[in-house]
C-alpha cells in the first residue's frame, strides 16, 4: 500500500496541475481531462506491474532466508543483473549454500564414525529408531574383536586402527544392503538386519568369520583377527533391550571360547539343558 500510495502521488501530480491550472483560468476541457485522466491510470497500473514484478524477487529471499534458519536446503534459482534486487539474491544463495554445506558437515561429524566411516552409536540410533516404532522386526548383532587390546599392545595403535578400518569395510561388503551397520565403540560393532530371521543373519556373520579368516584383516604380520557375536531376534521391545540381548549373547560366546556366533535361542537352550 505505501509503494501504491507513492505511485499515486507521483503519477498524477501532472494530472492535478493540470487540473488546477484549468480551473484557475477557468476552462476546464473536460475531453482533454479526461483523456489525461485515463493515461495517468494506464500509466499507475503499468508503474505499479513493473514494480511488482521487479519486487517479486524479495520473496523468495524472505523464503530462501527462513529455510536457511530451519536448516534446509535452498536454492532460489539463476539470478541476472547487476541491480541490488539481484545481488541480494545472488548473497541469499550464497549463504544458503555456505549453511547447507556447514550443516552436512557437522551432521555427518555427529553421526559418522571418523575412523572408519560406519555410523556411532547416535547415527544408528537415527536410523533404526524409526524402523523399531514401525515393529518391521528382524535380527540384531554385536560382534566383538577378539583380543583387540593384544593387537594395540603387541603393534601398536596404527595397526589396531587398521585393524578396525579393514573389519568395518568386510562388513559393508559381507551385509545386505538393507542392513544397517555401525560402530558401537571401541572394537564393538552393531548390525541391524530389518525383515531377516535369525537364520539368515546368522549365515552372514559365519560366512563373514569365515571370509576374515581365509583373508585376513589389518597389516601383513599380525596374528588372525576373529570377532565373537551375539544375535537375537529383534520383536516389538525397544532398542536398548534388544542390545541387551544381544550383549549377554556375545558374552557367552565369548566366555564358550571367542570366534563364533552365539544366538540368544541356543543360549536358552544351553540353560534348559
Amino acid at each position: 500500500m505505501r509503494i501504491f500510495a507513492i505511485c499515486f502521488i507521483g503519477t498524477h501530480i501532472p494530472l492535478l496541475s493540470f487540473v488546477a491550472r484549468e480551473a484557475i483560468r477557468g476552462q476546464v476541457a473536460w475531453g482533454d481531462l479526461g483523456i489525461l485522466l485515463v493515461a495517468t491510470l494506464i500509466g499507475t497500473a503499468g508503474a505499479l506491474y513493473g514494480i511488482h514484478a521487479l519486487l517479486s524477487p524479495l520473496k523468495l529471499s524472505i523464503e530462501g532466508v527462513a529455510s536457511i534458519g530451519r536448516g534446509e536446503p535452498v536454492k532460489i534459482g539463476p539470478v541476472a543483473g547487476p541491480d541490488e534486487i539481484s545481488e541480494l539474491l545472488r548473497r541469499v544463495n550464497e549463504a544458503a549454500a555456505s549453511v547447507h554445506s556447514r550443516l552436512s558437515t557437522l551432521d555427518h561429524a555427529a553421526h559418522r564414525d571418523p575412523l572408519t566411516g560406519l555410523l556411532n552409536r547416535r547415527g544408528f540410533f537415527a536410523e533404526i529408531d524409526p524402523l523399531f516404532a514401525a515393529h518391521i522386526g528382524g535380527a540384531f548383532a554385536i560382534l566383538d574383536l577378539d583380543r583387540f587390546k593384544a593387537i594395540n599392545d603387541r603393534f601398536g595403535h596404527p595397526a589396531g586402527d587398521q585393524v578396525l578400518r579393514d573389519f568395518a569395510n568386510r562388513l559393508g561388503a559381507t551385509c545386505p544392503r538393507d542392513a544397517i551397520v555401525a560402530r558401537w565403540g571401541g572394537e564393538e560393532f552393531v548390525i541391524y538386519f530389518p525383515r531377516t530371521d535369525e537364520a539368515a543373519a546368522r549365515a552372514t556373520l559365519d560366512a563373514m568369520l569365515a571370509g576374515i579368516a581365509d583373508t585376513p584383516v589389518g597389516p601383513p604380520g599380525l596374528p588372525p583377527v576373529t570377532f565373537s557375536a551375539g544375535l537375537v531376534e529383534a520383536g516389538s521391545e525397544r532398542i536398548e533391550r534388544t542390545a541387551e540381548r544381544a550383549d549377554a549373547a556375545l558374552y557367552a560366546a565369548k566366555r564358550s571360547g571367542r570366534a563364533q556366533v552365539l544366538v540368544e535361542r541356543d543360549l536358552v537352550a544351553r540353560a534348559g539343558d
